[in-house]
């Protein structure tokens, strides 16, 4: 597993663009660091093949649940939320953000994307705008919107493109969010695929990402 994953890094010496990072691989990842590459990816993969407990990654998910004041939100609390949603995720850029945030997310939210979980509207806020420190296009068409109880499912597309990148990378997930009394989102949990949407992109660990995922 070791020399397949080894020799399949080194024939991934070529230019990349990404994110405004360019650089030849062959060159700034030497051997010592595509043995190291290999090996760490052969742990993860034999690893993955062991028999292990169940490893709960919906714990934190879970537990923020019980403790929320969600509502059902009237029908014109409902129109109105769904159209702030809309309107924030149609285009991120760093104005939208200062502008917006403050009338989407409740002051103690909680929230998770897949790739990182943040409490408070502050942290949600810092995050956004340091993501698109690294992003030129955010755009979300939300297609449609369901609800169970309190809680609130909006199913959407995403197109975003780094810089430095020339073609947008589109993914599709969906959102669960809870609101409080005032139709503020208290709670906005993202369920995506993140390997497709972020991680496969990547300069080096992309490309053996997508190797692993041809394998399955």
């Amino acid at each position: 597993m070791y020399e397949l994953l080894s020799g399949h890094i080194a024939r991934m010496g070529r230019d990349v663009n990404f994110g405004g990072f360019h650089s030849v691989l062959g060159v700034v990842c030497g051997d010592p660091m595509l043995h190291f590459i290999a090996l760490l990816l052969a742990v993860v993969v034999l690893s993955a093949c062991a028999s292990h407990p169940p490893t709960d990654t919906a714990a934190a998910y879970s537990a923020a649940q019980p403790s929320l004041q969600a509502v059902v939100l009237s029908p014109e609390q409902e129109a109105d939320a769904v159209l702030r949603f809309k309107k924030f995720y149609k285009e991120v850029t760093a104005s939208s953000v200062h502008d917006q945030i403050a009338g989407l997310y409740a002051d103690d939210v909680w929230f998770n994307d897949s790739l990182k979980t943040l409490h408070g509207r502050t942290a949600v806020q810092d995050y956004f705008l340091k993501t698109l420190e690294h992003v030129e296009v955010f755009q979300t068409q939300v297609e449609d919107v369901a609800r169970s109880g309190s809680n609130y499912y909006f199913r959407w597309s995403m197109d975003v493109r780094f810089k430095g990148s020339k073609e947008s990378i589109r993914t599709i997930g969906i959102s669960h969010l809870c609101f409080d009394r005032s139709g503020c989102i208290i709670l906005h949990q993202d369920f995506w695929d993140s390997t497709s949407g972020f991680f496969q992109h990547l300069p080096v660990i992309g490309g053996a990402i997508r190797w692993v995922k041809s394998l399955l």
